[in-house]
């Protein structure tokens, strides 16, 4: 069958519509989309045209959704691949600053991690720059030997990462967009990071890149306050210290005295709770379960080559999956990355224990022999009986004697009266 098409026609009663020519007289005009549905046809010729007319138009309808649908999910998926670009662009951004990702360590990822940690003020979350060189450095946690990681540059870029995560953040909360970091700006809705700011990041964080020692002096004084004793090195304060002394001037700007305050409790809260929860680096080794402990303590007897000692940090993870076998709160054992941490440590605490025993057994201790005892003995008892003549025999004369006078010893003997007279003589 040909369809052709005619122009529309009017009529007394109602249009007739393109493609609507068979449309029997007296029925109802196919309704635009904003209006109520058509009524029920009567008769059968109705119906079937109906019937057609339903068909062709949920056909097209079908094409026209579908089609949508497929733009939509294609635009969706160049989205969602476009965000996984960027979420995982880790290794493409240490390419593009010169930075070998492969040959970056466990302790330096940790330093990455701590960077970050520090200007967000909670811990990385997943899809970070740091968290995923964390992640990749797990994969090889010596890095490789003899290659130069410029560290400085890592921790910029882990700097950068962590403003752009606080813009997100700002934006997805309805924050004000002035708020946000001027290293960022927004492009139809989407929030792009363009520079590391010149100033401080926002609270709680401060920009180790621009502090002025002044500002550093006053962190300082308020974090040894707060601890009762001065920030140990890796603190913020002695970080602060450490970059001010590059750059006495900072940028020009200073931050108030309450925000110096409320920046140092909070590190000094951060140090107390690793103290006291036993931290390895970012990791509660209390938290850890029964499995995660077992895997600690194989991996410092292996080292070892016997059980570890009461002490070690095998022996704490013992003691801590005796406690609670399914692990705390935060599990290490739950976290690959926080495991390979933990187990670093076992390594390399093992390999110093191991480097200490070694060395107790190459320097000889005097074995006792029963000559020696003998001698101990007699001198011990001989150092007991302390008469009368040993002490004029052995007490110091003094160098000027003038006017001293030593009564004479009553003496039953005269030979040892004679001697004793001829020594007080001479």
């Amino acid at each position: 069958m040909t369809a052709t098409e005619t122009a529309p026609m009017m009529t007394v009663e109602v249009p007739v519509v393109t493609g609507d020519v068979l449309r029997a007289i007296d029925t109802p005009v196919v309704p635009p989309p904003t209006a109520s549905p058509p009524a029920v046809p009567t008769t059968a010729t109705t119906a079937k045209k109906s019937h057609r007319r339903t068909s062709s138009s949920a056909s097209e309808a079908t094409k026209m959704n579908g089609h949508r649908r497929h733009s939509s999910s294609a635009s969706e998926a160049t989205k969602m691949t476009g965000h996984r670009r960027t979420s995982s662009a880790a290794s493409d951004i240490a390419k593009a600053a010169g930075i070998d990702v492969e040959a970056v360590s466990m302790a330096e990822a940790r330093k990455i991690m701590s960077e970050e940690h520090k200007i967000l003020g909670f811990r990385p979350p997943h899809g970070s720059f740091a968290a995923e060189i964390q992640s990749m450095a797990a994969k090889h946690p010596e890095g490789k030997p003899g290659a130069e990681i410029d560290t400085g540059k890592l921790k910029e870029i882990a700097r950068v990462d962590a403003l752009r995560i606080l813009a997100e953040r700002k934006t997805s909360t309805g924050a004000d967009l002035d708020a946000l970091p001027n290293a960022t700006k927004t492009t139809n809705g989407n929030t792009l990071h363009t520079a590391p700011a010149r100033h401080s990041p926002p609270n709680p964080g401060i920009n180790l890149n621009t502090i002025s020692a002044a500002d550093a002096r006053v962190l300082m004084s308020h974090e040894h306050k707060a601890l009762g004793y001065r920030p140990p090195p890796g603190s913020l304060a002695a970080e602060a210290q450490s970059a001010a002394a590059r750059h006495p001037e900072g940028d020009g700007t200073h931050l108030d005295d309450e925000t110096l305050r409320e920046i140092a409790v909070r590190d000094a809260e951060r140090i107390k709770a690793d103290r006291e929860l036993n931290m390895v680096g970012e990791v509660n080794v209390s938290a850890l379960s029964k499995d995660g402990a077992s895997e600690i303590q194989s991996v410092e007897q292996k080292i070892l080559g016997h059980r570890p000692p009461s002490g070690s940090l095998a022996a704490e993870a013992q003691s801590a999956g005796d406690k609670h076998p399914h692990g705390g709160t935060f599990d290490p054992a739950k976290n690959p990355v926080a495991l390979e941490d933990v187990k670093e440590a076992a390594r390399k605490e093992a390999e110093e224990l191991r480097e200490a025993e070694q060395k107790a057994d190459r320097s000889p201790t005097p074995t006792p022999t029963p000559s020696n005892l003998t001698e101990t003995a007699t001198q011990s008892a001989s150092d007991s009986k302390v008469t009368v003549d040993d002490a004029a025999q052995t007490e110091p004369m003094p160098s000027d004697r003038r006017g001293v006078r030593t009564p004479p010893l009553q003496r039953s003997e005269t030979a040892d009266s004679v001697e004793i007279v001829c020594e007080v003589l001479a």
